[in-house]
């Protein structure tokens, strides 16, 4: 760091100590807007990431989200991609570091994987380790036992969008929460809640984030069952028996396998219709193998709309 931006900041930090939050703020934005114009870039990527440590550190996290929003905006600007390791190290570091229930992590996460989706690899979905810190942070506050069912609820669709599209280290996250709440709902056919990893990540036709679900899912669950070949048939959890038997015939090639797809599904119909699956496994079995069961057009509830939703 310059001798000129150390002394901004001790300026920034003096103010800070003495409880001036706002006019703090206020100057470090100016003093960067001037290094942009300048376009002095690395100056004011350094100004911004300094300073908006400061405020984290003293807990003034809207304004240390509106330096990191503005940080993005920057990389964008200089033509920085997530590609950039210190880059995107940096924005991480930031955000990890807010509380994770901070309103500003939905405009972050938005700012944050848009900007990711402008380097190659991540034109699709953006960036799986920026999911990965999005999705983790927001289950943990979806965890959090001082928040009601709703906020749960919507916090828990948040994060699973993010998890899904996150890394291997997601799946672990995601899965935990479920085996939580099966947990907490023992009478339930816990299958509904396997069903939901299962699925999405077939959808993405990602066979290796669905066979560590499951396995994660079914060493975790504490419910009697039977051996029966690879299956674990549990009597009373129709479902859970379904979503084995589905990830079965998913691992395998299509043309051995769709007359199985369209057996499994047709045994399990009513099954299906009671847990509103239907339409997710339909469009499965024409994902997989081009079988036109019900109205396979229809990706149902679970990722149905998926960037959409992430980006409204």
């Amino acid at each position: 760091m310059s001798d000129k931006l150390s002394k901004t900041i001790q300026r920034f930090q003096s103010k800070i100590d003495s409880g001036s939050f706002y006019e703090a703020h206020q100057t470090l934005r100016t003093i960067t807007n001037r290094y942009v114009k300048a376009k002095q870039y690395p100056e004011a990527r350094d100004l911004l990431y300094q300073g908006a440590n400061i405020l984290i550190r003293n807990k003034e996290y809207a304004s240390a989200s509106d330096l990191i929003i503005y940080l993005i905006q920057i990389y964008e600007e200089e033509g920085l991609k997530v590609t950039d390791k210190d880059a995107k190290l940096k924005l991480i570091e930031l955000i990890s570091n807010l509380p994770n229930n901070d309103p500003s992590l939905n405009d972050l996460a938005k700012t944050s994987v848009t900007w990711s989706q402008k380097s190659e690899g991540c034109k699709n979905f953006g960036d799986n380790e920026l999911h990965h810190l999005f999705g983790s942070k927001l289950i943990q506050a979806a965890e959090e036992e001082n928040i009601d069912h709703d906020q749960k609820v919507k916090l828990f669709a948040i994060a699973e969008l993010h998890l899904v599209l996150g890394t291997f280290e997601s799946v672990p996250v995601y899965v935990n929460f479920l085996v939580e709440t099966a947990k907490a709902n023992p009478d339930a056919d816990s299958g509904a809640l396997l069903a939901r990893p299962v699925l999405n990540y077939a959808y993405l036709k990602n066979i290796k984030f669905v066979q560590e679900t499951q396995s994660l899912f079914l060493k975790s669950i504490n419910t009697e069952s039977e051996a029966i070949g690879d299956i674990k048939y549990f009597e009373n959890k129709p479902l859970l028996n379904f979503v084995q038997l589905l990830v079965e015939v998913l691992q395998k090639d299509p043309p051995t396998n769709s007359q199985k797809y369209r057996k499994l599904y047709d045994h399990y119909k009513p099954v299906l219709r009671d847990g509103e699956l239907l339409a997710p496994v339909e469009y499965l079995g024409k994902l997989y193998f081009n079988l036109n069961i019900g109205n396979s057009n229809n990706q149902g509830g679970l990722m149905a709309n998926l960037m959409s939703g992430l980006f409204k």
